[in-house]
């Protein structure tokens, strides 16, 4: 599935949780609705960069419309997350 690019503005963020695959993920409520943005132990990049962040902020993340109603999109780990200055 392609990624897109989307402008968006994350206002909170929530624990790091496990998926059932056993990948990591970390929910954020955004302007664009709760996305989920993926990690693994192999790749926790995105996931130590919002985390690291002062919020809110806004960035260009590439994301896949998510196919659950607990996300609005899911962000994959191997995507380069971008922080536009304010």
């Amino acid at each position: 599935m392609q990624a897109d690019p989307r402008h968006l503005t994350v206002h909170a963020v929530g624990p790091i949780r496990a998926a059932e695959q056993g990948t990591e993920y970390l929910e954020c409520e955004t302007s664009l609705g709760t996305i989920a943005i993926l990690g693994s132990e192999r790749s926790r990049w995105n996931i130590g960069v919002v985390e690291a962040e002062e919020l809110p902020f806004e960035a260009v993340m590439f994301c896949v419309p998510a196919q659950s109603g607990a996300h609005a999109y899911w962000v994959p780990e191997e995507t380069t997350l971008f922080f536009p200055a304010i």
